[in-house]
């Protein structure tokens, strides 16, 4: 058994050297022995520490400066990543937003309860969480945490689904894929997104649903990833005095691109790098929203620090998957959002943990955002062997207790469904993807761009890896709902009190 992180000092007190006897001699070992197997149990400190994990939407592999990005600045996420622990290979568990997320919330891969696609019409009651799972935050609170969430949910709008019903004491921000970056009733759009007069793309019902604070509209007035950041801020101050988990689910940078002028200035078109694919103008935009989102991130560290809540809260950073092929830059890894290559499974991925985690360590074994909820859960007192979770405890990694890798084996399912044959497995270095039934190998060590096709080269390999992979996906489940189903115009309306006053409100 590996050595705990810290024991409670018994050998501090000051001994006695004279009039003990040997039954108190006897007794004093029965506690001391005792002590240490609750020491070994509860390995970190009996305070139990609070988590913040912090989402980006849409961002590109190498678009911080932790990553190489030259034309992006990111002050306050590569202050991160040098205070703490980076991941070179950290993934999540799908190439789209709904997929990831389902994985991340749960800490259970989507696939094995049947979250295949993005919920495309987000007042499809079919659409979304069942309303048998249990997430994180729903763990995290049965051992005594207050839960928040702010931002993205993309979860489902159903009674069931929200996120206060998901295991969230508190959740400020929007329940659909997206939203405007700001209120409708901006200048910018000219009323454009006051009324429907005919049936709204699946975008925009998604991106004008309103902001909401515990399922109750709220007016705001600024940029949204600034307003974002002060819904966070609050949950910290609110809940200081208590051990937290807070979930900070950016929507930036994810289309529509829209950030302030005085941002944007920051970022002219010409001086941005040339990324294959993406106009200039995408660029700078997107830029600026970056820009916005680290701004963002600064404020809710320093309010750590001001609280002098930083030494006792574990704070994680990563996308959702990586980067849309029109914005961003996922170089040196080869696809983007919306395919299983490594540029749109393998992510920015860092975490910090003051005190425990050395500064500036880099680690190379593969990591997935599932671990983020196990080692939260144990790191909190669960026993996270007996939670069914798909994540592992990786907090004896991440603070250098072993250099053991966390996973030999990492499953996906990228399909629309269990007899979609398309996903991934990663075993040791070697990588097979699969679409539709048809599988490729890369070793990712000598290959990490995943330019030389390895399944002909190497047909017993690729055949085992196949029968391997097939046979995991015998366990998904069908999917909650059919991606294909058509009809998306009756679900412009629904008679939720939370729409009133929104083009999408309809009495029954």
């Amino acid at each position: 058994m590996s050595t705990p992180l810290s024991f409670r000092s018994w050998t501090a007190a000051p001994r006695r050297v004279a009039g003990i006897t040997g039954l108190v001699i006897v007794t004093a070992m029965s506690i001391c022995a005792a002590q240490a197997a609750d020491s070994r149990q509860q390995p970190y400190d009996a305070v139990q520490p609070n988590v913040v994990v912090i989402m980006a939407d849409d961002l590109g592999y190498a678009d911080v400066g932790f990553q190489g990005c030259q034309d992006i600045r990111t002050p306050n996420i590569d202050q991160l990543a040098s205070s703490g622990a980076r991941f070179t290979q950290g993934y999540v568990t799908g190439c789209m937003c709904g997929p990831s997320r389902a994985g991340f919330l749960t800490g259970r891969i989507q696939s094995s309860f049947g979250y295949y696609v993005n919920a495309s019409r987000p007042l499809d009651p079919a659409q979304g969480f069942p309303a048998d799972i249990k997430t994180i935050a729903h763990r995290m609170q049965e051992q005594g945490y207050v839960t928040g969430g702010v931002g993205k949910w993309h979860m489902g709008t159903a009674n069931h689904q929200r996120p206060n019903a998901m295991g969230y004491s508190d959740w400020y921000g929007f329940y659909g894929g997206g939203l405007m970056y700001y209120p409708l009733h901006h200048p910018s759009y000219d009323g454009r997104y006051r009324t429907k007069t005919k049936p709204w793309s699946m975008r925009d019902m998604h991106h004008t649903l309103p902001m909401l604070h515990n399922g109750k509209p709220v007016d705001w007035d600024q940029y949204l990833t600034r307003e974002l950041t002060d819904g966070g801020i609050r949950f910290i101050e609110k809940n200081r005095e208590q051990p937290f988990f807070l979930f900070v689910s950016y929507n930036a940078p994810h289309e529509y691109l829209e950030a302030p002028a005085e941002t944007i200035e920051k970022y002219p078109p010409e001086s941005m790098t040339k990324v294959p694919g993406v106009p200039a103008e995408n660029r700078s935009v997107y830029a600026a929203m970056v820009d916005e989102m680290d701004q963002g991130i600064g404020r809710i560290l320093q309010t750590l620090d001001r609280l002098e809540l930083r030494d006792n809260t574990v704070v994680w950073f990563l996308s959702d998957h990586g980067g849309m092929k029109r914005t961003s830059d996922n170089r040196p890894l080869r696809g983007a959002k919306g395919n299983a290559y490594e540029g749109g499974l393998r992510v920015p991925f860092v975490v910090r943990w003051p005190n425990r985690i050395q500064p500036g360590t880099v680690l190379d074994h593969p990591v997935t955002s599932l671990d983020i909820g196990a080692t939260s859960l144990s790191l909190a007192g669960a026993d996270v062997d007996k939670l069914a979770l798909h994540g592992r405890d990786i907090s004896e990694y991440i603070t250098g207790k072993t250099s053991d890798a966390p996973h030999q084996e990492l499953y996906w399912h990228v399909g629309k469904g269990r007899k979609d044959l398309s996903g991934v497995l990663r075993e040791g270095d070697y990588k097979m993807l699969v679409t539709r039934g048809r599988a490729e190998l890369y070793d990712l060590r000598t290959d990490p761009t995943e330019s030389h096709d390895l399944a002909k080269a190497q047909p017993q390999r690729a055949k085992r890896m196949l029968a391997k992979w097939k046979s995991w996906n015998e366990s998904n489940e069908p999917p909650l709902w059919n991606p294909n189903q058509q009809s998306r115009n009756q679900y412009q309306y629904a008679d939720y009190e939370w729409l009133r006053g929104t083009p999408h409100y309809q009495p029954d």
